[in-house]
């Protein structure tokens, strides 16, 4: 798969089919988040992916908790759309049966550099999502959880030592066809 197909073509996918994803590819997709770019080369980033029945289930408890949270805001973002809301909220329910989680973890307080390291560490979760994608596979990348402060929980229940929670990536083999979502005009300019 050429590059820009990857970029171009990968979609957040809502609903997983019952397969477990082998080791052997949930490490490459892995190995590919780690070769982003960081500013100052400091690779904050740590990775935990949940693959154990009872790590997933525990989390999933936290998430029903979530989905129920967030629809307020759902709601009053998506007033004319209660469909997306609901579709929002199912999700997050169940994260569409997923069977992988990965957690991204910024590994200590950089101080007045974290925003380059929190941007650092989206590089390596948008190398992650590629790398999936490539080899069939699909994600969802959700900062829901972050949003409602639910971080320190899941910090302290998955990686104590490792830093500050800042995403959730549902990984798995898609069961759904993805629809491709417009671009919004005037993103970019040369100058």
């Amino acid at each position: 798969m050429e590059l820009m197909d990857a970029i171009t073509a990968r979609r957040s996918v809502r609903k997983y089919a019952d397969r477990e994803v082998p080791k052997d590819l949930l490490v490459e997709v892995l190995e590919a988040a780690c070769w982003a770019p960081s500013a100052d080369n400091a690779q904050p980033w740590y990775f935990v992916a949940l693959t154990k029945p009872e790590d997933i289930e525990s989390l999933r408890q936290t998430l029903e908790r979530v989905s129920v949270e967030i629809r307020p805001h759902l709601e009053e973002l998506f007033p004319r759309h209660p469909r997306v809301v609901n579709e929002v909220t199912v999700f997050l329910h169940r994260m569409g049966g997923a069977p992988v989680y990965i957690l991204a973890f910024l590994q200590k307080d950089y101080g007045t550099v974290r925003d380059a390291m929190v941007e650092s560490t989206a590089a390596a979760i948008q190398n992650l999502l590629l790398a999936a994608h490539e080899r069939g596979l699909g994600t969802c990348w959700v900062n829901a959880v972050t949003g409602l402060g639910y971080g320190p929980a899941l910090q302290e229940q998955f990686a104590p030592e490792k830093g500050e929670f800042l995403s959730l990536i549902a990984l798995g083999w898609p069961d759904q066809k993805t629809r491709t979502p417009s671009r919004k005009p005037d993103r970019w300019v040369i100058r």
